[in-house]
């Protein structure tokens, strides 16, 4: 008898480990776990996200949840390295798939729901909130400025044009500083902001918010390929490292390193393929990339990158070069040369059309004039504390941002390798050189000679870590998939220590470089305590690269990291109808729709809102000041006045508008902050016929020269009377 229970107990054991085994009744496990997962993510909704998300239950978060149980549940169905195989074999179908859905459910991670707490609180439902995640009100220049541009390009009157007059309530370049989408050849160097022309502004930003992810991924990766010669657990962990460093995602995805390293890549396939139509393709990806790297006109990020790629370029030409078998055919060269010639035709015309922006832009106080020379960056080891920033509060993440470089060890370690093995000098000697030029930028400056000749001058200390902390990446994916058995590096003993003498300087470094002593309790002695012990093993991890197993664990170990650091950073929301469902965008819409040339200016409401009737294609006159507007300033104050007042209003400038009965005033708040006090005679002078209001005029003594259109929930729209005097 209990022989026979043993025989059926061992049965049933026997298939229940079968059934258990991966790759085993696959169809089977694959239909539990889609059960299981939706099951667990309904249970999540009515307990933990009901919690952290009270003001409604929402079907498309059970279904983003379950998607995320189910992407974790496979992981137990398929064998880890047969499925990510399958995910690399078909990484660009992924993509594609990706894109598509987060467009069929108008996805995107913008903050632009803030302006509920703004704007008519009182008015609210499901789509004014995130399903994911937790809007930054930080992040100002993605919500409340670049975003509310690009939305204004289809809400105008001629929409998509290159010179609109809804920014700042007259002409005003589109494409150049405003960063929209334009009816123009030149969106070949912007093809990231074509799903606003094609699909409108609720699938446009979907695309443009996640097309930038999936660049950053895919062009990560395949650059990652490259360094580590096809090692594609290494490149993994370089593309996560790099797309959810702290940086990428509060800065979110910086089109200048995306182009860039498209373009790297691009430039390695062009030189290994033989078949004329690969070659047809990659010069025209190159044509984009450089285009489009020209088009972020963003002089801090572009010049001190432009260094980091040129040394790359100079890698790739000697590898393929002098140790592949690329030769250069007269075919390559004029495929080159016709590349070439479009880039600078395209780019003439764009010189052309924006002649008068560009000079009116670098002549600006701020930042035309920016002269830096460097020194003192403040966040060149802040990548210790970043990884806090998704869970508590800070002053500004953005600006103490840095990517995950554990700098300086990267680029000690590749001297070190270079020093006991010289092995892969075509590689070092460029990152090398490149690394201790932007280090020496960062820590000590230039003089001011030298910042101007090479022309750093345009940028600043604590932008240029960001492409430091680029190139200590590459150096360590370099390092991890390339290190031989034979190699050397350091003794294994002497890393115990090194590790703790590394980690203990990082920790001195982050915390008196944090910038403001008031912010010194950022760290206290738990994220201190924290921090050391996640980077002493990190630290410990890459001080052995020797060691295969060790190695293992660090890569696992730099992905948690980055994860931690980056992938809270922004949420998930569905469309926009923030800018046009509330009751006053509807109003304004209305008003609009009978009198679309009208100029509104926007009343004691903050900045913020400004920009926001600006999303709904309001021509709004005090709109963010992309580059000055100098005929308002010498309308309202007279030429001479306006001249002596050039160092206020000759800059970029949110501009916050006061209506009074007293003399008409310009006050410099911040560097990019104006304040004026308006004299309400001299709203008809700036041709102002709408005025939007925070604040009752009604109450004010010259409230008979308004009529009051519209008064709900703490918003006012009026009409500026005529013969106002």
């Amino acid at each position: 008898m209990l022989e026979k229970l043993e025989k059926i107990s061992n049965k049933i054991i026997n298939k229940v480990k079968f059934f258990i085994s991966k790759d085993n009744f696959t169809k089977t496990k694959i239909a539990l776990v889609i059960i299981l997962s939706g099951l667990l993510s309904i249970a999540c909704e009515y307990t933990i996200f009901r919690r952290w998300y009270p003001e409604f239950i929402s079907k498309n978060r059970i279904m983003l949840v379950s998607i995320i149980f189910i992407f974790i549940g496979i992981h137990f169905v398929f064998k880890i390295s047969k499925m990510y195989e399958f995910i690399h074999k078909h990484r660009y179908k992924i993509a594609c798939a990706f894109l598509l859905f987060v467009m069929a459910f108008k996805y995107s991670g913008s903050s632009i729901v803030n302006f509920n707490s703004l704007i008519q609180s009182h008015n609210d439902n499901s789509r004014y909130h995130t399903l994911l995640g937790k809007p930054r009100m930080i992040r100002t220049d993605e919500w409340a400025t670049s975003t509310t541009y690009i939305l204004s390009q289809s809400k105008a009157e001629s929409p998509f044009q290159y010179f609109s007059n809804v920014l700042r309530g007259t002409e005003t370049d589109m494409f150049t500083v405003a960063n929209s989408p334009v009816a123009d050849i030149l969106m070949l160097g912007r093809p990231f902001q074509i799903g606003f022309m094609l699909f409108g502004n609720d699938v446009g930003l979907s695309f443009y918010w996640y097309v930038r992810l999936t660049a950053m991924l895919l062009g990560s990766y395949e650059l990652c390929l490259i360094l580590t010669k096809r090692n594609k657990k290494v490149s993994f962990a370089g593309m996560i490292a790099i797309t959810f460093s702290a940086a990428v995602q509060w800065w979110y995805c910086m089109d200048t390193l995306i182009w860039g390293q498209i373009a790297i890549v691009l430039i390695d396939k062009f030189m290994n393929t033989e078949k004329k139509r690969n070659k047809y393709l990659c010069a025209l990806g190159i044509l984009i990339s450089g285009l489009s790297y020209v088009f972020v006109f963003y002089p801090a990020w572009q010049v001190s990158f432009g260094y980091v790629f040129l040394a790359m370029v100079i890698w790739l030409l000697i590898k393929n070069i002098k140790y592949g078998k690329y030769k250069f055919t007269k075919h390559d060269i004029a495929v080159i040369c016709i590349t070439i010639i479009c880039m600078v035709l395209l780019l003439g015309r764009w010189y052309i059309i924006s002649k008068d922006t560009l000079l009116a832009e670098m002549s600006t106080d701020y930042p035309g004039e920016r002269n830096e020379v460097g020194g003192g960056a403040y966040n060149l080891y802040s990548y210790f504390y970043n990884i806090f920033f998704t869970f508590e509060e800070f002053l500004n993440p953005c600006e103490y941002s840095s990517m995950l470089s554990f700098y300086p060890i990267p680029l000690i370690l590749g001297l070190i390798y270079v020093i006991r093995n010289k092995k892969d000098l075509h590689f070092w000697i460029p990152m090398l050189v490149v690394g201790g030029f932007l280090s020496i930028w960062c820590v000590f400056g230039f003089p001011s000679i030298i910042a101007q000749i090479t022309k750093m001058s345009m940028t600043t200390a604590g932008r240029v870590t960001i492409p430091l902390g680029t190139v200590s990446i590459y150096a360590l994916i370099y390092l991890m998939g390339n290190f031989e058995k034979d190699d050397k590096l350091l003794n294994k003993k002497l890393t115990y220590f090194l590790a703790v003498f590394a980690t203990l300087f990082i920790i001195y470094k982050a915390k008196t470089t944090i910038g403001y002593a008031a912010d010194f309790h950022y760290l206290d002695k738990f994220k201190l305590l924290l921090g050391g012990e996640i980077f002493l093993a990190a630290i410990f991890g890459i001080l052995n690269l020797n060691d295969e197993k060790i190695k293992n664990y660090t890569i696992y170990g730099i992905i948690a990291i980055a994860l931690m650091s980056g992938l809270r950073v922004n949420p998930i929301i569905r469309t926009t109808d923030i800018f046009y469902t509330k009751p006053v965008a509807v109003k304004m819409q209305e008003i609009k729709e009978n009198n679309p040339s009208a100029i509104w200016i926007v009343n004691d409401g903050g900045w913020y809102i400004n920009d926001y009737a600006l999303a709904n294609g309001i021509r709004t006159l005090n709109s963010t000041q992309l580059y000055p507007n100098m005929d308002l300033f010498k309308t309202l104050l007279g030429e001479k006045e306006a001249e002596n007042l050039r160092k206020i209003y000759n800059r970029y400038a949110h501009v916050n508008v006061e209506i009074t009965d007293e003399k008409t005033t310009v006050e410099l708040l911040y560097p990019d902050n104006i304040s004026i006090k308006i004299n309400y005679k001299d709203l008809k002078k700036i041709n102002i016929e709408y005025v939007l209001s925070t604040v009752d005029l009604g109450e004010e003594s010259f409230s008979k020269k308004f009529e009051e259109l519209y008064n709900e929930d703490g918003m006012y729209i009026y009409k500026v009377m005529e013969g106002i005097d």
